[in-house]
């Protein structure tokens, strides 16, 4: 039997073709805890069915699941058919972390923010005691406690804070994510059948300094923490020699905030002469030509910008920190280092109309990017957006599983979801029309006017 199994309850329902990784934050908590003695499992459900999770997981005393936005009611459903099989039932990631109280209905326990400290001290307490409320980080369940502790003499309401837990300092100290836990070759035949090549991720940093107000961190807080570049290589040598993916997706929240340190980590990787392709997210303010240079040398071969909007109004009501202006040069300047570009937009933002909209349509068809995604704004809990349209939610939109690249409004907005989408529709459009007629695509002037025109009078 295992100590503890860990479940990532994103079920691939086959609509999207979207890029698919396995779950790190599980990856990382499972090889800390064996690190110190524990029998871990992992449940990866991307390429799984629900009975064979629940089948799986009772085999455990303690298990763990994660959960993001899209992944709520996957996770609470999980919960419900294993409340009555195991002895300890835990939530821990971004959603539990920002809105434990939704959690604490179900599960004993939501783990709040890094995992790993927190998770191998409930597992010892689990064995020595189940003193619960000594380990910093946990939101426990007022009847749970009960359950454990019945002279419990603490005061509160449905659930008790332990307290927070100081980040970790030092992430060279955490070991690698157990990517032997996970199922490889169904990633591998995953990443070939639809792209062509293998692809997993890893992260170098956590935390971000920034604070716009549309993200969220529950997790990695807004301490920015680094690895070394050599403890960083080490991990992309295990990804290529030992695991054998081609390429690598870093998934941090700031991959590039020192330009000594990238530079520094190029030339690790240069030195160690890795045969690798990565990718990486990117401020467009914290790029210049000698730093895409050096990443274009050391195998980097695309940069995904969070660029979000094309009006500097719009990018302030977001404290974007960001102008239009540095967001297109970041994208010449990558573009003319050798290095595709990807970028995220957020159309519809609280306090925009038309015209910024129709800007930020503009902008994103016609710079030169391989990729971009357009998306509406999600409130997600703990952001300052979400205390903006707090009293325009719409609850039973909440309640509903996101798949892919679905579309929901999530508030009572002031356009419609269908002028959204009309508009994100128009902008991928209008992009793949330039692309394929190039300097010809001024004959379709007249059409994009016309569909300007249309999304204008759409409510």
């Amino acid at each position: 039997m295992n100590d503890l199994t860990l479940i990532f309850p994103y079920f691939d329902d086959g609509r999207s073709k979207s890029f698919k990784f396995p779950p790190l934050g599980i990856g990382y908590i499972a090889s800390y805890i064996r690190m110190h003695g524990y029998k871990v499992k992992v449940i990866d459900c991307t390429f799984k069915k629900p009975d064979d999770v629940i089948r799986e997981a009772s085999q455990s005393k303690v298990v763990g699941i994660y959960s993001m936005l899209s992944m709520v009611k996957p996770a609470l459903d999980i919960a419900s058919r294993l409340r009555e099989k195991v002895e300890l039932l835990v939530a821990g990631g971004p959603m539990p972390s920002a809105y434990p109280i939704k959690f604490l209905n179900l599960f004993d326990i939501v783990v709040q923010g890094e995992g790993e400290e927190t998770v191998l001290e409930l597992m010892r307490e689990f064995d020595n005691g189940m003193k619960f409320q000594r380990v910093k980080g946990l939101h426990i369940s007022r009847q749970f406690l009960k359950n454990i502790v019945p002279d419990d003499p603490i005061s509160g309401e449905n659930h008790f804070f332990t307290g927070q837990r100081p980040l970790i300092k030092n992430l060279d100290a955490l070991p690698f994510p157990a990517r032997d836990l996970y199922d490889n070759d169904l990633y591998k035949q995953y990443y070939l059948r639809n792209y062509g090549y293998t692809m997993t991720s890893m992260i170098a940093s956590r935390g971000c300094p920034f604070s716009c107000s549309f993200c969220w961190r529950p997790d990695y807080g807004r301490v920015y923490r680094t690895r070394t570049p050599e403890n960083i290589v080490d991990e992309m040598e295990e990804i290529r020699y030992k695991f054998g993916y081609e390429r690598i997706w870093f998934a941090d929240e700031l991959f590039i905030a020192s330009k000594k340190h990238v530079l520094r980590l190029c030339q690790e990787i240069m030195d160690r002469k890795l045969d690798i392709l990565w990718e990486c997210l990117a401020r467009a303010d914290l790029i210049d030509a000698e730093v895409v240079k050096a990443m274009k040398r050391a195998g980097c071969h695309k940069i995904i910008f969070g660029l979000e909007a094309g009006d500097d109004r719009t990018l302030q009501l977001m404290n974007k920190r960001l102008t239009v202006e540095q967001s297109k040069k970041a994208v010449y300047t990558s573009v003319k280092a050798g290095i595709k570009v990807g970028a995220f937009f957020i159309l519809g933002y609280p306090g925009e109309t038309n015209e910024t909209m129709l800007k930020t349509i503009k902008m994103a068809s016609s710079l030169p990017l391989d990729y971009f995604s357009m998306t509406i704004p999600y409130p997600l809990p703990g952001t300052k957006l979400y205390e903006m349209v707090r009293d325009k939610m719409l609850v039973e939109e909440w309640e509903k599983p996101l798949h892919g690249y679905d579309h929901r409004l999530l508030f009572k907005h002031d356009f419609s979801l269908e002028k959204l989408k009309y508009g994100m529709w128009k902008a991928v459009t209008q992009a793949k029309l330039r692309k394929k007629l190039g300097p010809f695509y001024v004959l379709l002037k007249p059409w994009e006017l016309y569909t300007d025109h249309k999304f204008k009078k759409m409510l």
